[in-house]
């Protein structure tokens, strides 16, 4: 009986990284399974480290005032945890399995280490997480500007009463 180790997917933001690379890489983190419910990052505090959904259903929730708020689902091949990765501070939100996940993770230390030791993959990885945090960045911006014109309309139905 022979086991296999768990390699990262070329998908996301390793999907440009040859296979040797990706192996490589998994080999700096580690596999885990989260069962229904489990925290992968909890909101106000700090983990230091990067997370990649390798199956399963994940969503990231916020408590604010009370109301517990969806803000988004974080599915198989997606990554979280990159801006605490960057700038280390208590989590704007909370990340929770809702279905049984398989995930890898990364920490800060440790994903320093794969870019002092593997320049050119290290350098593709860093423009799959600016590539990610772009068009995060970009989503947020398209929510806000829709908030916006919703208060704008609002507003503009409370002068007409």
């Amino acid at each position: 009986m022979s086991f296999s180790t768990p390699k990262l997917p070329a998908v996301g933001i390793v999907a440009n990284l040859s296979d040797e690379d990706r192996d490589t890489l998994s080999s700096y983190g580690t596999f885990h399974l989260a069962p229904v419910g489990a925290v992968l990052i909890e909101q106000g505090q700090s983990r230091g480290k990067l997370f990649f959904t390798l199956s399963g259903l994940m969503h990231a929730r916020r408590v604010d005032e009370g109301n517990d708020i969806l803000l988004g689902k974080i599915e198989s091949g997606e990554w979280v945890g990159e801006i605490d990765l960057f700038d280390p501070s208590s989590a704007v939100c909370s990340v929770v399995a809702v279905e049984p996940s398989q995930y890898w993770e990364i920490t800060r230390e440790d994903l320093e280490d794969f870019l002092n030791n593997y320049n050119a993959a290290g350098i593709m990885l860093m423009i799959g997480l600016a590539t990610t945090l772009s068009q995060r960045i970009r989503g947020i911006t398209a929510k806000l500007a829709e908030q916006a014109d919703i208060n704008k309309f609002r507003d503009m139905t409370v002068d007409f009463e």
